[in-house]
């Protein structure tokens, strides 16, 4: 198998269990090397996943909490290193939408494990998809079954990079929601590809819990 983003041949030499059948083998996307460049959270803040050596809240989510909001108990698999940088970049920006697959599995382990009755994916604009052609988010949860509530606002939404952290935290609500669907009890679990500040995923709850939601938990890809 060659590397997704290298293109090296990759030595995924198979387990005993896997060689013996009793366990399915599940190829890598990545070799060694570029596999060792990402950064695995191994453990974060409980309200927004941040890295850190506790699970102690971070200055942000007491931040988020003073201002009145439920904490989404967010959880993202890996840093926003240079690596990960480079690999939005790729995917994101220059539009190389093979690369969606390289996270899919590990996305989707860990989205099966937080319970959620429904899982609402970030949108993008509609400016988005016809110059990208595609959701980044909705990309990499490939083959996972989703709602999509939530359309953008605006004719053009900008992209977080475009904006400092002060204007981010600042920015009116984005969003509308795609139909009035009643959310009573359900546990709604927000996914995007990227926690920056978090106000994204934080206006996105705030229409989830209009709607009825009993409780709002979000995931990214990279923290």
């Amino acid at each position: 198998m060659k590397c997704q983003l290298c293109q090296s041949d990759s030595n995924n030499m198979p387990s005993l269990l896997q060689t013996l059948g009793l366990i399915t083998r599940q190829e890598k996307q990545l070799c060694h090397t570029c596999e060792a460049d990402f950064s695995v959270i191994s453990m974060g803040c409980l309200g927004c996943g941040r890295q850190q050596k506790d699970e102690k809240l971070c200055y942000d989510c007491h931040r988020w909490q003073q201002q009145g909001k439920k904490l989404l108990r967010h959880t993202a698999l890996y840093q926003y290193n240079d690596a990960m940088r480079q690999f939005m970049q790729q995917y994101k920006f220059n539009g190389d939408y093979d690369l969606r697959v390289i996270f899919n599995r590990q996305l989707s382990q860990k989205m099966n494990t937080l319970g959620a009755d429904i899982i609402v994916p970030i949108p993008v604009s509609d400016h988005t998809m016809v110059t990208r052609g595609f959701n980044q988010t909705i990309g990499l949860i490939t083959g996972v079954q989703y709602k999509q509530l939530l359309k953008v606002s605006a004719v053009q939404k900008q992209h977080q990079s475009q904006f400092d952290r002060q204007m981010r935290m600042t920015r009116h609500q984005p969003f509308s929601v795609t139909e009035s669907m009643i959310l009573k009890e359900k546990q709604i679990l927000l996914v995007d590809d990227v926690y920056t500040t978090g106000n994204t995923l934080y206006h996105a709850a705030d229409l989830m819990y209009e709607l009825g939601a009993k409780n709002v938990k979000s995931i990214s890809l990279s923290r």
